[in-house]
C-alpha cells in the first residue's frame, strides 16, 4: 500500500497551468490537492506598511483568490478529487464558501496565528449555525454546492450507495 499523496498548487496558477494539474492528477491517481498555498501576488487591497515585501502572502488577503481556485479545480476534476481548501478562512462563512467551492475539509492557519486555537471552536460554531440555517445536516452537502451539476449527480450516487445498503421487508 502506498501513502496517501496531495499536491498543493499555488493561487497563481494560469488557467493552462490549472487545466494540466488537474488532468495529470486524475491520471496518475493523486489522492487529494491542496488548493492554495501562499501567493506571490500583491492584491491593491493590500495596505500594510509591509505590502512591498517579497514572499508568500497568505491569510485575508488571498482568500477570495483561494476560493475562486478551489472552484476552477473542483470543476476541472468534476469533483472526482479530494480538496483541501486552504486560504483565509477566519470565519465559518469563510469555511462555508470554501465548502460550496469544492473542498472538501479546510485548513486554518494565519487566523490561528492571531487568535489562538480557540478560533476553530468559533469558526465550527459558525459553519454549524449556516448549515442549520440552510437545512444541511453534513458536510457532504454543501461540498461542490456551486456547480450544480456535479452537486447533484455526486449527491445522487450517495443516495443510491445509501439505498443500497438498506434492509428491505416486504410483508405480506
Amino acid at each position: 500500500n502506498l501513502p496517501p499523496l496531495f499536491v498543493k498548487v499555488a493561487p497563481d496558477l494560469s488557467e493552462e497551468d490549472m487545466k494540466d494539474i488537474a488532468s495529470a492528477v486524475m491520471e496518475i491517481g493523486v489522492d487529494g490537492i491542496l488548493v492554495t498555498n501562499t501567493s506571490n501576488q500583491r492584491p491593491d487591497s493590500l495596505v500594510s506598511r509591509n505590502s512591498g515585501e517579497t514572499g508568500g502572502l497568505s491569510g485575508l488577503p488571498i482568500r477570495d483568490l483561494s476560493t475562486e481556485c478551489i472552484r476552477k479545480m473542483y470543476n476541472l476534476t468534476g469533483g472526482n478529487v479530494f480538496i483541501i481548501g486552504i486560504g483565509g478562512v477566519g470565519s465559518g462563512h469563510d469555511a462555508y464558501e470554501k465548502l460550496k467551492a469544492g473542498a472538501g475539509v479546510v485548513q486554518v492557519y494565519s487566523r490561528m496565528v492571531y487568535e489562538g486555537p480557540g478560533v476553530v471552536s468559533r469558526i465550527r460554531k459558525e459553519l454549524t449555525e449556516l448549515m442549520v440555517e440552510n437545512g444541511q445536516k453534513n458536510v457532504e452537502d454543501v461540498v461542490g454546492l456551486d456547480h450544480e451539476v456535479i452537486y447533484w449527480e455526486k449527491r445522487m450516487h450517495r443516495l443510491q450507495e445509501a439505498r443500497a445498503k438498506e434492509k428491505v421487508m416486504v410483508v405480506m
